[in-house]
Parts: structure tokens; sequence; C-alpha cells
């Protein structure tokens, strides 16, 4: 009979449910389609809140099953039938994520217009005083003590308050690829949210998201790396295990360079890979592998082993349609073949619709879709390649590009621009001698003197080679020896090989100048 029925779609509903909460994607979705069964076609009307939640767990299932058009199925079911705008909240979160991948201005569209429903508004773009006046709205919650307050704080109740967090939880991605400068109004209202009406496991991300604006935007290190480490706090606090891999990812990538080994992060990626598939989070898995890969080029890791791991993470994102990370990843890829001597599979095939061949057509792509964080990254890739084929004019043209970019960048991503662009400016200077390309040289010097207050072990060698070339420029070759040897020895010491033998390479062209 009809009550039978009804708790075995429960039985079936709490399986589901469970199976999602172990990333089993197909466990879960067998569990869904018995619960469906049983409740029938009456279900909306005569067990609504099962229903509902079965249709919830399978656009949830469907999607990290990476099956689009069944999450696109459940989810308008649930909309058609849903009596309140609370009851469609989920579903509409979990259709932004899944439509993500191939529309990001239409999903973030999708997320705001949610967001204004739940009382929380946000201007299309954020102007200067807008980011000023997000700021000034979280300085009254700084305190001596912020973790004791963290940890004694009541937890959030309000529930249109709690999915207001969990979406600008979810935009993030979406807001970085875009290269938004609503980041900063969105770290500063999941704040405001948390220390006015409590706090949830989601706040965590707003105290990342605090921390990377205030790196990002005001390059205020060390306050940002406090707040990162509060965001650990929270976490702690609510014991958020499907939360935690993302966060960690994030703080990683975004804020540890400027303190930490860069060289400790590889292996973090890879557990954080790992941890974030057993909790279903398929996109910050994805996120994680290309972070391993990207970090264990910066660290000086095999060319030929990078070349293996980026196949075979390209092949996966592919099959699990993370496709807004993908091309920035095929062009990552594709220097990496390059500079390993094109030993290695073409990374542009995996991309199965043939659209997206080479970086021009990546480049393209990103133009046309508006995803400025993908254009600079392209031309970052770029001026790589150029510099270590000693193709300076095309290397400066592409970190000129870049520059001229003016959008947030990938912290790593940053940094080794900024070291190739000062070593690329002073070889023209030496050929040229334009005083342009002085003052660019100088500026990367600059950059790195702020960076190696806070971490000697990532910026330090750099420094010296920066230095080493100035003072080549300059005619104080006494000098430019004593730098140029510091450089070996801290790259020796900190870790960093490739930088070692590039900092050698620098130094034997600077003695064959000088005839010794």
């Amino acid at each position: 009979d009809t009550r039978i029925k009804n708790t075995l779609a429960s039985l079936n509903l709490k399986a589901a449910e469970r199976a999602i909460d172990l990333a089993d994607a197909s466990s879960a979705l067998s569990h869904v389609r018995f619960g469906l069964q049983f409740v029938g076609d009456t279900g909306w009307s005569l067990c609504y809140e099962i229903c509902l939640r079965l249709h919830e767990a399978a656009c949830l299932a469907n999607y990290l099953n990476s099956s689009p058009d069944e999450v696109l199925k459940h989810f308008e079911e649930i909309i058609n039938h849903a009596r309140k705008f609370e009851d469609k909240i989920k579903a509409n979160c979990i259709m932004i994520k899944s439509s993500a991948s191939g529309n990001i201005q239409g999903a973030m569209n999708s997320a705001f217009i949610i967001l204004n429903q739940l009382g929380e508004s946000f201007p299309s773009v954020a102007t200067p005083d807008d980011i000023q006046n997000a700021i000034a709205s979280i300085r009254e919650f700084h305190c001596d003590d912020p973790k004791e307050k963290i940890l004694d704080a009541p937890e959030l109740t309000d529930t249109k308050k709690l999915w207001s967090l969990k979406l600008m939880d979810h935009i993030f991605p979406y807001l970085h690829m875009m290269s938004s400068n609503l980041l900063i109004l969105i770290s500063a209202r999941m704040l405001k949210i948390s220390f006015q009406h409590g706090f949830a496991p989601e706040s965590a991300f707003g105290f990342f998201c605090y921390s990377y604006s205030l790196i990002s935007t005001f390059n205020n290190i060390e306050e940002g790396y406090r707040w990162a480490k509060l965001a650990l706090v929270v976490l702690e606090r609510f014991n958020a295990p499907s939360l935690s891999p993302k966060v960690k990812i994030c703080i990683t990538m975004f804020v540890s360079i400027w303190k930490e080994p860069v060289q400790s992060s590889v292996d973090e990626f890879f557990h954080f890979h790992r941890e974030a598939l057993l909790v279903g989070d398929i996109e910050f898995a994805a996120v994680s592998s290309k972070a391993y890969t990207h970090h264990g080029f910066i660290s000086g890791s095999s060319l030929a082993t990078i070349e293996r791991e980026c196949a075979a993470i390209s092949l996966d994102m592919m099959q699990s349609k993370q496709l807004h990370g993908l091309v920035w990843y095929m062009s990552f890829h594709a220097m990496v073949v390059e500079l390993n001597g094109k030993k290695g599979r073409d990374p542009f095939a995996v991309y199965k619709n043939g659209s997206i061949n080479n970086y021009h057509d990546a480049l393209a792509y990103a133009e046309t879709t508006g995803r400025r964080r993908l254009v600079r990254a392209i031309y970052s890739n770029r001026l790589v390649e150029a510099f270590f084929f000693g193709r300076y004019s095309e290397a400066m043209d592409m970190a000129e590009k870049y520059r001229n970019e003016s959008e947030i960048s990938m912290p790593i991503e940053h940094v080794l621009n900024s070291f190739l662009e000062g070593l690329t400016a002073f070889h023209l200077a030496r050929s040229e001698s334009c005083s342009r390309w002085m003052e660019l040289g100088e500026n990367s010097i600059h950059s790195f003197r702020s960076w190696a207050v806070h971490s000697a072990w990532n910026f330090d060698n750099k420094l010296f080679l920066l230095e080493a070339e100035s003072y080549f420029c300059h005619g104080q070759y006494d000098k430019a020896e004593e730098k140029y040897q510091s450089a070996i020895e801290s790259s020796r010491l900190h870790r960093f090989v490739h930088e070692e033998g590039l900092a050698c390479e620098l130094f034997g062209s600077f003695c064959k100048t000088r005839g010794k």
C-alpha cells in the first residue's frame, strides 16, 4: 500500500544520501531510481518532502557522475513542483555548479539573482567606493583574539543567511576565472553574515576569500596570512570534511606561497585531490590536480614526469566534464611539452570537439567568453616558453600583454612572470641600451625585495639573480659576480634545482662576456 511504498522510498533516500556522502554516485543513482519508482506519479502530492529530497539527491548524484542533462531533468522537476522558494535553493546551487562547465557567466548571473532573492544584493561591477565600504564593514570585527571569538560565536540558524553563504561559497571559482572585482564584496559579506548572525562551516571560505582579497588587492601579506589561518580555525570548529579540501586547496594556492616553501605544497595538493574525491568535490579535485603539476613545475620537478601527469589529468578533466579549467590546463600542458623537447602527447587533442587546437584557438576562446583570467594565463605560459628558448623579444611581448590585462592572477603565476620579465628586461637592456628595459627590470627587483621579507625561502634566490643582472647592466661587475654566486647558493639551499641551473647559465654568460 501507499504507506509501505513511502517507507521504502524513504529508506532508499537515506541510502542515496549516504552514498553521496561517500562520493559513490553510481550507488546513489540506483537508490534514487528505486525511491522515485516507489513514490510514483503522485509523489509530489502524497509525499512531497521525500519526493523533493529524492530529486535533489538525483541532481547531486548526476552532477558527481558528470551527467549535466540528467541534472537539468531533475532540476526542472523540482522547479515545476516545489511549493516555495526555499525548496528550490539547493537544486539551484547544484544547477549553477553543473551549468558553469559550459557557461560560467550564465551560472554567475543565476547565482546573483538567487542571492538577491535571499536579500543579499550586489552591484554588477564593484566601484572603488564599494570596495572601501566593504573593507570598512569588516574592520569592526577585528579584535586581539579572533580565534576565541570564532570558537565562542553562536552557530548560524537563519536558513536564508545559510543558503546565502553556500551560494557565495559556490561562485568563488567562477568570479576568479572571470577576474571579477566582486570577490572583495563577496568575502566581506560572508564575514559580516558570520559575525552578525552566527558561524557555519561555509564561514571558513569567507575567511579565505577575505585573506585572498587582502593580499591580491591591497598587498597586505601578513594580515592576509593571518585571516587564512582563521579559516582553518573555523574548519576545526565545525569538523566539516565536505568543505575542508576546498578551503585548504585555496589557501595553499593563493596564500601559502607568500610565507611557506613552495615545494611543500606539491605533496599537499596530491593529498587534497584524494580528499576532495572522497567527499564528492570533483571540481576542486580537478583544481588540486592542476595545482599539483603547476607547483611541481615551479619547484623544479622533472619535465618528463610533469608531462605524463598533465596528459593523465587532462583526460580525467575531460571525462569529468571540468571544461572550464581544461582550456587553461591544455595551455600549460602545451608549454611543458615544448620545454620537454616536444616529447609527449598533443595537449589539445583531448578537447574532443576540435574547436581548440593550439594557443591561438585557446586565446580566441578566452577572449570570446570574457575569461580575462584565462587570457592572462595563456600569455603567461607563452612567456615562459619564449624565455627558456631565448626568444626574448617575444617573451617581453607576452609579458607586456600579461601585465596590461591588469586583472587578478594566480600568485604562483604572478611570481614566475615577474621573475622572467625582469630577467628578459635586463637581457634586452644590454643588447638595446633602452632605459625602459632597465625600469622594468628594477620594478621586478622591487617586487621581489618586498616578497622576500615574507619568505626568504621562495624569493631570495630569484632576487639575487635579478640583482646580479642589474649590476651586470650597470657595469658593477664585482657586485654582479657576488650576486650570481649568492643566487646559485640560495637556489641550491632552497631546492630550486632548475633555477640553480638558470643562475649558473647566466653567470656563465656573464663570465664569457668578461673574458673569464
